[in-house]
């Protein structure tokens, strides 16, 4: 009796170790994991932008750093540039310009658009790096002839440098683009002046007059030219 039960506790036993379990657990392999953690990096640009969008600069940096660090947009060229060009808008967002220039040209490493040059010049400006300015809205304007902003920009900076012939065709563009910008008024039709065409510069005199009455400029730029 007592050998059978033996016998019986020793099959309970075996029959209970060859039991196989019935769930199995995968194991996530190395191709696995790099093509999930590509997939994750995908939300981070747009989280950075939205981050960025609501005056949060220091968020928007982490998160840009996160995705250049993840790798997963490096056969992006245009997405690379993005993504720094992005992050250089934080720095500068943050008064960094330093930072902001060192992303910005990083950017241009992978696409070249007339927004970064345009937003380094604007950083090289209030680094007081004017010849570099000057330098980054050529290229703007080169990368898109069209762009009112790039035009203005370049107009302005040549004005203020005395630069007036060099200066005029762009304001002339700007100004045909945004008729009633006081400030393209008021650097166009000096610089006509100054270029000897006071016919231009009396009837653009006339038009700041009219867009802003009692402006000394243009009251005494009609005065000069006899408009």
């Amino acid at each position: 009796m007592v050998k059978r039960f033996l016998v019986s506790f020793v099959m309970t036993l075996m029959a209970a170790a060859i039991v196989l379990p019935t769930t199995a657990y995968a194991v996530e392999g190395v191709s696995e994991r790099q093509q999930r953690k590509k997939l994750e990096a995908q939300k981070y640009p747009n989280q950075a932008q939205e981050a960025l969008n609501n005056n949060n600069p220091d968020l928007a940096i982490e998160l840009f750093t996160k995705a250049i660090d993840s790798r997963a947009f490096n056969d992006q060229p245009d997405a690379m540039g993005n993504i720094y060009f992005g992050r250089g808008n934080a720095y500068r967002k943050k008064g960094d310009c330093v930072a902001a220039i060192a992303d910005y040209t990083k950017a241009l490493e992978y696409t070249k658009k007339g927004d970064i040059y345009f937003s380094r010049a604007a950083c090289y400006i209030d680094l007081k790096q004017d010849d570099l300015a000057l330098a980054d809205l050529d290229a703007a304007i080169k990368t898109d002839p069209d762009a009112v902003s790039y035009r203005s920009a370049r107009c302005i900076m040549l004005f203020n440098r005395k630069d007036f012939a060099g200066a005029l065709p762009d304001c002339e563009k700007a100004l045909a683009a945004t008729p009633n910008d006081k400030n393209l008024l008021t650097a166009t039709s000096q610089a006509a002046e100054q270029t000897g065409n006071t016919q231009r510069a009396a009837e653009l005199y006339r038009r700041l007059l009219a867009a802003d009455p009692g402006n000394p400029v243009a009251t005494e730029g009609l005065q000069r030219t006899g408009g």
